[in-house]
């Protein structure tokens, strides 16, 4: 009776397995809004990720994807509840039908895309809650034409300390600072503290205080290491309302 019972629990958690792993499989992520304009969005790319996307009745929104991505590829479950146009690598999207929740699959020359679909109406234009454009990132990308950025696999050679800047400062919250900053001319190089703290959106601040964002790359060998495809004398590393403020010295004092 003992290992009929055994035998019965065992068929259980199987069966909980089984049904389980299609919810752990992907998670929802959710575009941020951005310092400047809470209207303007990004979202990070991940594989294994549903992407929610919220449009607003009477109002157009944009998805922006990656420089060079071609939409080769867009189906979605009822067609007639949104407006979908195609314009190089964005999509101009806005929802026209009254219950237009509705999920849509994406396949582009670089990547695919789950999308779950939702439509809400707003007071007006100004709202908090509208979102004009959801730019993806892809700190994982290790496509580039630039031959000097590090490679993703490997560490930064600091055997010749005299080939980098280190003269850098920052101001802010200490939980998203970084340890260490450096840059080799073309490329900044971040470290940071606790590989399971989630990484910071970094803006380059130009010198009328205005944000925009910057592309960075996170190291697949070392996850500590942001790798910002630029030098810049101001930037801005931003979680949620944790901000953190980096300056070149370097190149401020010129």
């Amino acid at each position: 009776m003992r290992n009929r019972n055994n035998q019965i629990s065992f068929f259980i958690i199987i069966l909980l397995t089984i049904i389980m792993l299609p919810f752990r499989a992907m998670a929802i992520r959710e575009p941020k809004p951005t310092a400047i304009d809470s209207r303007i969005r990004v979202m990070t790319y991940s594989p294994n990720d549903v992407f929610k996307f919220t449009g607003y009745y009477n109002y157009q929104g944009c998805i922006e994807l990656d420089k060079g991505e071609e939409i080769v590829n867009l189906s979605m479950g009822d067609p007639n509840a949104w407006f979908i146009q195609e314009f190089g690598n964005r999509i101009f999207i806005k929802p026209i039908k009254d219950d237009a929740t509705t999920n849509m699959l994406l396949i582009t020359n670089k990547r695919t895309y789950f999308f779950e679909l939702h439509a809400e109406e707003v007071q007006n234009i100004n709202d908090s809650n509208m979102i004009f454009n959801v730019k993806f990132l892809y700190p994982d990308n290790e496509k580039s034409n630039n031959t000097n950025l590090v490679s993703l696999t490997s560490e930064v050679d600091l055997s010749h300390p005299e080939n980098y800047n280190f003269y850098y400062t920052i101001s802010g919250h200490q939980e998203i600072a970084p340890i260490k900053i450096f840059d080799d001319g073309d490329f900044t190089y971040i470290y940071f503290r606790d590989k399971n703290v989630a990484m910071p959106t970094v803006y380059i601040v130009d010198d009328r205080k205005k944000e925009s964002l910057v592309n960075f790359r996170i190291s697949t060998k070392n996850p500590n290491l942001m790798i910002v495809e630029q030098v810049s004398r101001r930037l801005s590393l931003r979680l949620g309302r944790k901000v953190v403020y980096v300056f070149n010295e370097a190149l401020l004092s010129k």
